[in-house]
């Protein structure tokens, strides 16, 4: 299910043309234009169709992992950026409420979402407030899954694990198996003594969740889950990057949006 039709398909050509352009490989865009033609007439699903040119995108650079360097760097940030809202949670007697907050405040980075452009720090960014926080009770629930998403923000989710598991909760990272983009796989994170799983392939990890609560970062993984997720309950912590998640929610553009399962599926699930 595509959200918008037209803008949506519009974001995909976007996104896959300037992966290759940012690794250096613009002389083979007119072979992805003609792959991005194939998906859009025949995929009716949007995180299969993103996920399906991104490998290909892998194909045409020879590369699992094509933004391995760029991971790198941005996993320096993070951790530098991590020891300050740790230090902050460390204060507030590490608040879940206020851990919950930084990482959806940590949604800024991205690397190819049509019309977003990031202009301010991660260090800046972590302390913007959410302009809709959707309230959870976790209370039921001693097992929590955190899908993870981009390198660099991840290190701040760590800290948000590290704040549940001081609370009693036994937490478990999720991360993909195989390379998307710049969110980190398997083999890309650092596991410092958290409990990591990986589900199948590229495809977000929130659609193979079936137990437990789950909390998931990121766009994608909110887009996934509206379209393709299980019955199980969730909270999505990301950024309205893009216009028309922005449009639908009726906020600014780039706002912080913490959002249960149901009001995904109820925003993002629905044909408009």
């Amino acid at each position: 299910m595509w959200i918008d039709n037209a803008y949506c398909k519009l974001c995909l050509i976007y996104s896959r043309t300037k992966d290759l352009i940012s690794l250096g490989h613009s002389h083979l865009i007119s072979k992805l234009l003609v792959k991005l033609a194939d998906i859009v007439e025949r995929e009716s699903s949007r995180s299969k169709a993103f996920v399906e040119a991104f490998e290909y995108v892998k194909a045409l650079t020879r590369s699992e992992d094509p933004y391995t360097e760029a991971k790198r760097s941005l996993r320096e940030v993070g951790k530098r950026v991590a020891s300050i809202a740790g230090r902050y949670l460390e204060a507030v007697n590490w608040d879940i409420g206020e851990a919950i907050r930084i990482s959806a405040a940590a949604n800024i980075i991205d690397t190819s979402v049509l019309g977003y452009e990031s202009t301010r720090s991660l260090e800046e960014a972590l302390w913007d407030k959410p302009v809709i926080e959707d309230v959870v009770e976790l209370k039921r629930y001693r097992e929590i899954y955190l899908v993870l998403d981009n390198a660099g923000e991840a290190e701040i989710d760590k800290i948000l694990a590290k704040s549940l598991i001081k609370h009693g909760y036994r937490v478990t990272l999720v991360v993909r198996e195989k390379a998307y983009e710049i969110d980190e796989t398997i083999e890309s994170l650092e596991r410092e003594g958290f409990d990591v799983i990986a589900t199948p392939g590229s495809m977000p990890p929130v659609i193979y969740m079936n137990k437990g609560f789950v909390i998931a970062k990121g766009i994608a993984n909110a887009e996934a889950y509206a379209e393709l997720g299980k019955e199980v309950e969730t909270l999505h912590l990301f950024r309205a990057k893009c216009e028309v998640i922005a449009k639908r929610l009726g906020v600014p553009k780039n706002s912080i949006l913490i959002l249960s399962g149901s009001s995904v599926k109820k925003v993002l699930g629905e044909k408009q």
